[in-house]
């Protein structure tokens, strides 16, 4: 006898949230929120594992609001009742934005503020003067508005979560994070999400937790076979530029695609490829400001690009795996490859990407963890989605590494299924296209590309504004340098000529139907 759910209006929340909740579209909620919303409104601290894309943000800001509207029945003081800690930027971001729609009939009672972008801690001060009842911040922004004595929560704060836990260390926060727990209250109520309990997740549990009731919702950190299918295929270099070719200009991959590369560099050189068939892309670069990142997140959520490229190089690889004199011979090298790049940048945790039906590993990720959170980009709720992952040789050891976690097992059946496409049968691609753009594409191309992203972004800069009017002869110089020319496009290479669409040696119908198949 399947097991009666729980709905949203059996929770006692406020008329206002159900209210938002019913314009939302969510007549039910999630699993982890049915199960986190009633304990979390009983006062119990919470440490959930559920995995991305399940409803975890919804699951602790709905009884973050109910328990201020609770507390402004009968405390009129403003100040800062709630504090959410995330990784990210862009997870601090989104966050707040799902608060506000959370709040949309109570916003004047409930007030959220993020204070984890790349503004200057004078500048933000003045919100924090207003005392919001909601902080979103990343653990380093915090402590220095902190130090600044623009933040006090010793007094007010009534409840803390941490969101993507397992995150916070890998991205080097452990030391604010502790200092932050010192200017904390001696009692309150604490949030632990997470979509895995690593051993730093275990220490902050010990750390921040009084008493918790611990859920583990999903045996598995994907969704099943039935949701999300996965797939490899073994290609080495050149390889991978010709399947992707062929898989996007001849349309086999339908829908929304994330395609993850190794580095920023690779991003571009991906980009600038598509171009030469004018298949747009857009990268997602740490090396943009906040603001932009955003802006192409919400471009790519509203349709203007079907192709985002993106990298989770920043902090995705536990640095307590490596050798400390591996992490001494690499720290010069790394320092200087990741100079002018955001630390708090991860693409592949934490972003809301929006109705992603596909997820194609060009490179493949260089950790486990890096695998489940890319791929758990789609599939996402109760949508269906795919994952193909292109693998070399050089990375056929991090395959099996995958492949034992997913299963528990080497024994057991794959889970990434081997891809069925005849390299062979698309051959003709690689001399009549594929090669002709790669050589369009070089190590100059790719360094102009950047440069050009780069002034377009001074241009833009509403920092920079005033400066500019204060110098125009600088602004002028950089309207007029000289054109920067990323790659040369070849006009022949926009369309598929004909006789290789009907080439008799392949059946392409068969090929595009059984494509088709995987990615619908």
């Amino acid at each position: 006898m399947e097991e009666e759910r729980l709905h949203f209006h059996e929770m006692g929340l406020d008329d206002r949230v159900l209210k938002a909740l019913a314009d939302l579209g969510w007549s039910q909620p999630t699993l982890i929120q049915e199960k986190a919303i009633p304990l979390a409104l009983e006062g119990k601290d919470l440490l959930a594992r559920a995995r991305t894309g399940s409803g975890k943000t919804a699951a602790y800001a709905i009884p973050l609001i109910q328990r201020i509207l609770m507390s402004k029945q009968t405390v009129r003081e403003q100040a800062v009742r709630a504090l959410v800690l995330v990784p990210t930027k862009e997870l601090g971001q989104q966050v707040q934005s799902m608060i506000r729609q959370l709040t949309a009939y109570c916003s004047r009672d409930v007030r959220v503020a993020d204070i984890s972008g790349k503004a200057d801690i004078s500048a933000q001060k003045p919100i924090l003067m207003e005392k919001p009842d909601i902080v979103v911040s990343t653990p380093s922004r915090v402590q220095a508005h902190i130090n600044g004595q623009n933040l006090q929560l010793q007094s007010s704060l009534e409840m803390l979560v941490i969101d993507e836990a397992d995150l916070l260390f890998s991205f080097g926060f452990e030391a604010d994070l502790k200092s932050l727990l010192c200017h904390l209250p001696k009692i309150y109520q604490a949030f632990l999400m997470s979509a895995t309990l690593n051993d730093d997740v275990q220490a902050l549990k010990e750390l921040v937790l009084h008493n918790p009731v611990m859920l583990k919702l999903q045996g598995s950190q994907l969704p099943d076979s039935s949701q999300l299918q996965q797939y490899s295929v073994r290609c080495e270099e050149e390889d991978k530029f010709l399947l992707i070719y062929t898989l996007l200009k001849l349309g086999l991959v339908q829908g929304k695609s994330l395609l993850f590369v190794r580095d920023v560099d690779r991003c571009y050189r991906l980009k600038l490829f598509l171009e030469q068939f004018s298949i747009p892309a857009c990268v997602l670069n740490s090396e943009l400001p906040i603001h932009s990142r955003c802006h192409i997140i919400t471009q790519f959520n509203q349709g203007f690009y079907n192709y985002i490229i993106a990298t989770d190089e920043q902090g995705l690889e536990n640095p307590a795996r490596c050798s400390q004199k591996t992490q001494e011979k690499g720290k010069k090298k790394k320092n200087s490859r990741k100079k002018g790049k955001d630390k708090e940048y991860g693409v592949s945790r934490g972003i809301d990407f929006h109705n992603v039906c596909n997820v194609i590993n060009f490179d493949f990720p260089a950790s486990v963890e890096s695998y489940i959170h890319r791929v758990g980009r789609t599939a996402r709720a109760d949508n269906p989605g795919s994952a193909l992952s292109f693998i070399s040789h050089t990375e056929l050891p991090m395959l099996m590494e995958v492949e034992n976690a997913l299963t528990g097992d080497s024994t057991h059946d794959s889970v990434l299924k081997p891809y069925g496409f005849k390299m062979e049968e698309i051959e003709g691609f690689r001399y009549r296209a594929v090669r002709d753009a790669m050589r369009s594409v070089t190590k100059q191309a790719v360094k102009e590309a950047r440069l050009k992203e780069i002034k377009q972004e001074l241009l833009n800069s509403e920092k920079l504004k005033t400066y500019f009017e204060d110098n125009p002869r600088d602004l002028q110089l950089l309207r007029h340098d000289k054109d920067l020319h990323p790659a040369v496009i070849k006009p022949h290479l926009k369309n598929v000529p004909d006789y290789l669409m009907v080439a008799s040696n392949f059946k392409w119908k068969e090929d595009l139907f059984y494509l088709c198949y995987l990615f619908i």
